[in-house]
């Protein structure tokens, strides 16, 4: 059964929004995965490349909720993909990019020039036109 089956009742309406939930959340993971990744980079960058680097990164606590945050993604990717097409669930993960726009502006103070914006509305705008799109019939 994928997220575009044509069974009813209250188990498939359940189905279907917790499916939709975990594709939402997909953003999220990865929009945690970049900040914990950011946050990674800045503490391990004044200490030089060799041993004494993967020693702090193993015991780094933002490097541990990175991993922590691709495993998460990964099995949530994995389910999402195993019940929904491809084409309804990747534009999805898309909405990412925009948070991660958003992330770098508000947490890390970073500069958003006019091409991201407009480009974030462009991502938005071309979610919003494929989720629009009537699903095709399923073929037994």
């Amino acid at each position: 059964m994928t997220i575009w089956s044509q069974a009813g009742g209250p188990s498939a309406l359940r189905r279907r929004i917790s499916l939709w939930a975990l594709c939402g959340a997909l953003p999220l993971l990865s929009l945690g995965y970049q900040i914990t990744a950011k946050e990674t980079a800045q503490a391990l960058a004044h200490i030089p490349f060799g041993w004494d680097w993967f020693a702090h990164l193993v015991r780094s606590p933002w490097a541990q909720g990175m991993l922590a945050l691709e495993i998460a993604s990964f099995a949530a990717w994995m389910t999402a993909l195993s019940e929904m097409k491809l084409s309804a669930a990747f534009p999805m993960s898309a909405v990412g990019y925009v948070l991660i726009i958003l992330a770098g502006w508000t947490l890390f103070h970073e500069p958003a020039n006019a091409a991201q914006v407009v480009g974030g509305v462009i991502i938005l705008a071309g979610i919003w036109m494929i989720g629009r799109a009537e699903p095709e019939a399923e073929t037994p």
